[in-house]
């Protein structure tokens, strides 16, 4: 790295304010680093996850990517991504997140590349650039310490198993990108130092502001900004409070657009005890207890990282008062930490500033200051885990090399860098093998089930893969009845350790109608129903069982069993009038009392949805051929004959009559 030039050296940080000048008072860098030590890291950060390469979706992956008819429009629907909700292409329900960056890269991805690998290449791409960033920032910012300092920070923040499920699940591409854009603000910010370019300046504001489009959470760096600034250089306090103030501008600009775009739905956060177990304590003292117990969890699996799981959540975690022994350790450490970090503030203790860094990102998600929608999510720990690289790097240091630049440790160093070798290559065997876990939905949830057996969500999902596993991945056609009673035993034990989650009604109830027990399927969705009223799928799959019921040969009561499916169906699309299934299935049942016109304008309204469906077009087809009229019927078969050549005997049948 070539030298820059800078107006005063220091020696060491100081608490005393620098006299004002036309240049910050900032540490000259020296170019004593291997120069290809960058690069190396961001190899590194590829290689580490080179074996999710060719995984599959998993997790949040379905309604980020897969399950999304917006992202999988590509730049069709750009317009959309920047002024909707984050999951208003996957789900019918409103919902509080707005992440249009990440989603406008999906969509450009799946544009080049339809399927997972292209988004699993990026998150490998983006996850070593920021690598690359780091260090070539941590080398400014920290100048004054010895190179091996912010080379190791950079080494265990890359090598560190915590962040399997951001880089191998796609959709966390909103955790990388975030940090991405907020550590490349301080490197811009110290390039303005450096220079008194105000170039760099207006770029970090930027380079900031873009990030925040990743994901909310990177407003907690406008107290970072401020704290670098004062822990790193010797700057006045107001011209590190003028500076940061320009920050509030994208901030409180995405706070706007976000606020315009969420308001336009009509919703109040609800959270579940199944996605945030704190949901169900009793008072707010309860609550705090329990949040302070996640707290001790999170930061005890950021130092020993094992074993990761995916989820903890109801009830194999439940919530807890201050008389349970984790929630006294949590509020024993992190108060302990915070403390001690404000006492040797002053001193610009390099320790005070790691803590800082680890509270202050992590605030959001601790569900101490407020409540969010989960409980546990290692992806979490991701920018909090920057801090504690920093102070690991600094114990390490501390004991076994120099933080002082004037006695500069080098690769010479044998005791440094061999400890240091054997924690990084546990982290990184540790990352590759948790990586096999993240092959798709299946491999996750088995691995994730021994670790946390009762947790009911992740058992409702392992029972879901299970269950997926024994049908036709494209007709959805039982190929193994065996594996759909396995589901279905997987079912009852989610609904015995939460008997009021009617996902898991619902599902068991289509795993009995897969296996034509419908007496057993309608009991389960009427209990789905129960707990959930708005089920768009439940009514739907009861639609046709009301449906098949009409078709019984000598039913007197047909009438009315197409009338139920004709009002449940409706009901199904009020809920959800993106639900292509439901509209397919209502036209079908109008179609049957002779209701043409009005079974075509259902399948049309889905084809809005599902442009490609080519069943659609054959009803809509069949139905003009019902009506007497070919001529209308002919570009809607040819259509569904280029999109599915099989239903070319059926439209010729249907033309020929």
């Amino acid at each position: 790295m070539a030298k820059q030039q800078y107006k005063k050296n220091v020696s060491k940080p100081t608490s005393t304010p620098a006299a004002k000048s036309n240049a910050p008072a900032i540490a000259v860098l020296s170019d004593n680093a291997p120069k290809w030590f960058a690069l190396m890291v961001a190899a590194l950060g590829v290689i580490l996850y080179s074996n999710t390469v060719f995984h599959d979706f998993t997790l949040d992956d379905f309604g980020a990517i897969k399950e999304n008819w917006i992202v999988k429009g590509g730049l069709k629907h750009w317009g959309l991504l920047w002024s909707s909700e984050y999951r208003f292409g996957s789900w019918a329900s409103p919902g509080s997140l707005y992440r249009p960056l990440t989603l406008a890269m999906f969509s450009l991805e799946w544009q080049v590349k339809e399927g997972p690998m292209m988004g699993h290449i990026m998150n490998m791409v983006w996850y070593g650039v920021t690598g690359y960033v780091l260090w070539t920032t941590l080398r400014r910012v920290m100048a004054d310490y010895s190179w091996t300092l912010p080379a190791l920070i950079t080494l265990i923040f890359i090598a560190h198993p915590i962040h399997t499920e951001v880089v191998a699940n796609i959709k966390s591409r909103d955790e990388i990108i975030s940090l991405l854009c907020s550590i490349t603000a301080i490197n811009f910010l110290w390039r303005n130092f450096e220079t008194n370019e105000k170039k760099w300046l207006y770029s970090a504001v930027g380079i900031y502001g873009l990030g925040m489009f990743a994901k909310e959470s990177g407003i907690t760096f406008l107290a970072v900004y401020p704290l670098t600034m004062w822990f790193f250089t010797k700057k006045p306090f107001s011209e590190i409070a003028r500076i940061s103030a320009l920050f509030l501008i994208p901030a409180l600009f995405f706070l706007l657009v976000r606020h315009n775009v969420l308001s336009a739905q009509n919703y109040t956060e609800v959270y579940s005890i199944l996605d945030n177990f704190l949901v169900g304590a009793k008072d707010s003292a309860s609550r705090l207890a329990s949040a302070l117990m996640m707290c001790w969890e999170y930061l005890r699996v950021l130092i020993f990282p094992h074993p990761l799981v995916s989820d903890r959540g109801y009830p194999q975690l439940s919530a807890v008062t201050f008389s349970d022994w984790r929630a006294i350790a949590g509020t024993v450490t992190y108060f302990g930490m915070g403390i001690w970090a404000l006492m040797n503030l002053g001193k610009k203790h390099l320790l005070s500033y790691a803590i800082l860094l680890y509270l202050i990102t992590f605030s959001l998600f601790s569900n101490v200051i407020i409540m969010i929608g989960t409980s546990y999510g290692e992806r979490l720990l991701y920018a909090p885990s920057l801090g504690y690289s920093i102070a690991l790097a600094w114990v390490l240091h501390r004991f076994w090399g120099n933080l002082d630049k004037s006695k500069e440790t080098t690769f010479n160093n044998t005791t440094l860098w061999t400890v240091a070798g054997i924690l990084l290559v546990a982290f990184a065997f540790k990352t590759m093998v948790r990586n096999q876990a993240w092959n798709n939905s299946y491999t996750l949830y088995e691995a994730d089930y021994p670790t946390s057996p009762n947790c009911a969500k992740l058992s409702y999902h392992r029972s879901l893969e299970i269950n997926n596993n024994g049908l036709d991945k494209k007709t959805d056609a039982v190929t193994n009845p065996q594996m759909i009673e396995d589901a279905i035993k997987a079912y009852s034990r989610t609904i015995e350790l939460y008997p009021e989650y009617h996902d898991a009604y619902g599902s068991r109830g289509l795993a009995y109608f897969r296996l034509q027990q419908y007496d057993n399927a309608y009991k389960d969705y009427r209990v789905a129903l129960k707990y959930r009223p708005n089920d768009a799928k439940v009514l739907s799959n009861m639609g046709y069982i009301y449906f098949l019921r009409a078709q019984r040969p000598g039913n007197q009561l047909a009438a009315s069993e197409l009338d139920s499916a004709e009002n449940v169906y409706r009901r199904s699309i009020q809920f959800d009038p993106r639900f292509v299934d439901a509209r397919r299935n209502l036209g079908a049942v109008l179609a049957m009392k002779r209701s043409f016109p009005a079974a075509i304008e259902q399948w049309k309204e889905g084809l809005k949805y599902a442009p490609e469906n080519p069943t659609l077009h054959f009803y809509i087809g069949s139905a003009h051929c019902d009506m007497g009229d070919k001529e209308s019927a002919k570009p809607w078969f040819e259509k569904a004959r280029q999109l599915s050549p099989a239903l070319g005997p059926q439209i010729d049948q249907k033309l020929a009559q």
